[in-house]
């Protein structure tokens, strides 16, 4: 009986701990970061929340996971509050204020610091009379290359104001995209896979999204079809193809892509996300967040498919949360998700997301992706296929029959470099025949033949 307790004991302690790095957890808070506080994370325990009340404008940094907090210098600042913040490590923070003191916008202007906040320099200003700075992102994939997005300085329908650093934020070159009718733009809805693909949500009219996949060439407008027209979050797979975006109201308001932005199809979440929502695809993955409001309380809803299929995370009874942000760390095993989320009373949630994947065969890196030949070949009804991947990358291993359908799909998911082995169990309803393996893994791809006999 001892035993039995013991064990019993034993399992239910390692469930609750796993279940917990798995959930959102109440670690912090901090006074003064206004109504719509931003946050930034540059590593695992490195953490920064960009906000301040009307006309103050806080930046609050910590480096232990979001349990203490230090107020940074606002040597170089104006005197508005920020809307938007964007920390590549502890020294390097980029910042961007609200316009005119009230919410009323206008003449934004945009920020650096790279000594921790001892001082600040001016990047840019808007000019103008209307808008804010609602976002500066970096590209995840070329961290040298970033935009920051305000709304169209002159008024809605006007053009935009984007300004584009492709020295990692020494230098910022404006471009003015082409208006929209009737549209601004939305706090933190920015999107920015590479110099060539990013966006933003609009916040005005119809339910829609602004991006360009050819770096500012040319503009196009996806309708997303969902209610609502203030679009508060927008994220795209490294792919670019597949893409989440969510407005602030109420069901339907989640809308998923798989073209790269042309067209939307509203996606069931399992409940209302409402409220300034945002999106978060975690690069190389196919996990997607989202945060918002549920009723009176704070709600972050997870996919592992790409946005399909949906749960519900718990968020420590925290409301009104306004932004959050995520850093993957990959190691030995897959990786590990650290995310922090922030409200509008300054709590600070956090995640540590543990997502395993296959085991390499062996220890050894590659230096090329490669694919080879199943073995045995013809086989019936198992056959080994091995691979190589010399850095992490989302992977998948597909068969096709002769005439291009999938017929199974082996390997889906994200996986750290290394050499590895996957068996392929051809089922019942495969006849003989020559069938098709497939394998794709950051943008390399290579097919080989293989051939069932019964």
């Amino acid at each position: 009986m001892a035993l039995k307790k013991l064990l019993f004991f034993t399992v239910l302690t390692f469930f609750l701990s796993n279940f917990a790095l798995t959930q959102w957890q109440f670690v912090g808070f901090q006074t003064g970061v206004g109504s719509f506080p931003s946050i930034s994370v540059s590593g695992p325990n490195t953490v920064a929340i960009g906000g301040g009340p009307n006309g103050q404008p806080k930046v609050y940094l910590s480096i232990n996971g979001g349990v203490n907090w230090t107020t940074l210098g606002t040597t170089g600042l104006g005197t508005l509050e920020f809307y938007c913040i964007w920390m590549k490590d502890a020294n390097t923070i980029f910042t961007g204020d609200g316009g005119a003191v009230g919410g009323a916008g206008g003449n934004a202007s945009y920020y650096k610091t790279t000594d921790g906040g001892a001082t600040w320099t001016v990047l840019g200003s808007t000019g103008g009379s209307a808008g804010f700075i609602n976002g500066i992102v970096f590209s995840n994939t070329n961290p040298m290359f970033g935009v920051t997005e305000s709304d169209p300085p002159l008024g809605a329908g006007q053009p935009y104001y984007l300004s584009i650093t492709t020295d990692g934020g020494v230098t910022w070159t404006v471009t003015n995209p082409p208006g929209v009718s009737g549209a601004a733009s939305a706090q933190n809805s920015i999107v920015v896979i590479d110099d060539q693909w990013y966006g933003f949500g609009m916040n005005a009219g119809a339910s829609r999204v602004y991006y360009t996949s050819n770096g500012g060439s040319t503009w196009n407008v996806g309708n997303l079809g969902i209610a609502g027209s203030f679009i508060s979050g927008f994220a795209m797979s490294t792919d670019k193809l597949r893409g989440i975006a969510i407005s602030n109201t109420s069901l339907p308001n989640v809308a998923r892509t798989t073209d790269g932005g042309q067209t939307w199809t509203s996606v069931n979440t399992g409940g209302d996300v409402t409220g300034y929502g945002t999106v978060k695809w975690i690069e190389g993955t196919d996990i997607v967040y989202i945060s918002g409001q549920t009723g009176a309380s704070g709600v972050v809803k997870k996919s592992t498919d790409g946005g399909v299929t949906w749960s519900t995370m718990t968020t420590g009874g925290i409301t009104g949360l306004t932004h959050m942000e995520f850093f993957k760390d990959v190691n030995a095993v897959g990786i590990t998700i650290y995310g922090y989320a922030v409200a509008g009373d300054g709590s600070v949630i956090k995640l540590v997301d543990m997502v395993t994947s296959l085991n390499p065969v062996n220890s050894e890196i590659p230096t090329e992706f490669k694919l080879q030949q199943n073995f045995p070949n013809p086989f019936n009804p198992v056959t080994t296929i091995n691979f190589s991947i010399p850095k992490s990358s989302h992977v998948t291993l597909k068969v096709f029959n002769s005439i291009g359908q999938e017929v199974a799909s082996i390997v889906n998911k994200y996986l750290p470099a290394g050499n590895y082995s996957e068996q392929f169990a051809a089922t019942s309803n495969l006849t003989s025949g020559v069938y098709f393996y497939k394998l794709t893994a950051d943008g390399f791809s290579d097919t080989k033949k293989l051939m069932l006999v019964k």
